[in-house]
This record gives structure tokens, sequence and C-alpha cells, in this order.
């Protein structure tokens, strides 16, 4: 992995909207444009779920999309954040249901999301210069499961270290550490939410 280099990211926008208009790779190399791994929202359309959807209600919209994660919208529309299908069923959904005293499918998936403003940000021009792995480069060096592509302030699509390993056939080790003080004071007060 060395090497690969992590593609410089945007300012991180904290609300991006949405345009709607994939490719199916057998397995690629680490040196296939990263495009290969590339969710294009322009040819097909994501989930989006309101961010007070319950996690049940999302959990069956994504098995009968076939994807993986759903994006979360705000009340204007646009996406704020990202929850991944694996997280529905982890440590942290069943530690806020009981916190919540409420079932565990009762939980929104607000509560499980990845901020948008969190993820690393490309544009999309720059996409097409990357290899896969590059992206997975920056997942790694970023921490997190998803990488977003913009095109201005428009959310185009986005990698995600799953799909990268349904595509290369290996996977992205992604060791999310604590970089801000909130999730520092909460990893270290709550051990037990942390995967």
């Amino acid at each position: 992995m060395n090497q690969f280099k992590a593609i410089p990211s945007d300012h991180m926008s904290p609300e991006l909207g949405t345009e709607n208009t994939q490719q199916e790779f057998s397995h690629a190399s680490w040196h296939a444009p990263a495009t290969a791994v590339f969710d294009d929202f322009r040819q097909h359309e994501p989930v989006i779920v309101d961010a007070d959807t319950s996690l049940a209600k999302t959990e069956s919209l994504l098995h009968k999309s076939g994807q993986r994660y759903a994006c979360v919208s705000n009340t204007k529309g646009n996406i704020i954040g990202f929850v991944a299908l694996r997280e529905f069923y982890g440590r942290r959904a069943m530690q806020l249901a009981l916190q919540a005293q409420i079932p565990r499918a009762e939980v929104s998936v607000s509560a499980l999301m990845v901020n948008l403003a969190q993820l690393p940000q490309i544009e999309y021009r720059l996409l097409n210069q990357a290899r896969i792995g590059d992206a997975a480069a920056t997942l790694k060096t970023r921490g997190y499961d998803f990488l977003v592509i913009k095109e201005g302030e428009i959310l185009r699509g986005v990698i995600s270290s799953l799909r990268i390993a349904e595509v290369t056939g290996e996977s992205v080790n992604i060791y999310h550490s604590a970089s801000t003080f909130a999730e520092i004071m909460t990893a270290v007060s709550h051990g037990e939410l942390m995967d």
C-alpha cells in the first residue's frame, strides 16, 4: 500500500444535493481506475432516508434495493450522512437502544450515521486520475468507510470500503480513531460504544 497516496480532500461540506442518472466489474487490481469501485449516483439511484427513519424501515429499503448503505437526508432533502447496513446489528446500535429503552429496530438512522462533514470528500475530476489503491489509501488514512465524490455542491457518488473489497477481492483495513474532542471523550467514557 506504500506505493499509493491519499487523494487530496476538499473542504468538508456538511450537506450536498443529489443528482440521479453502476458498472459491474470482475476482480480488479489496486492499479485499476478508481472509477471501477465508484458508486455513481447518476447510474443508479441510492437509497435515501430521512434522519428520523428507523433502522427497521431503512433495513427493509436496503434489502429491497440490494444496497449495503443508505444516504441520510435532512428536512431540505440534502444528504447529511451515510449509514452502513452492517452497523444495524453492531454493539453501538444495541447500546443506543438500551440507553433509549427502545427496541433496536426503532433506533433512528441519525444515531448511527457518519456525518458527511467528517468523511473525506473529493471532486469527481480527481477520481478520473486515481487508482483503486489511491481510494483505499484515502479511506485508510482518514479512518472512514466512505469516500464522498462530489461535483461542486452536488453529491455525485461514493466509494466504499465494501465496494473495494467486492471488486478487488481484498479488504481495506479501516481503523477509525477519535479525531475530535467529543469523539475522544466518548471513547474514554463509553468504550463499549466503540467497535
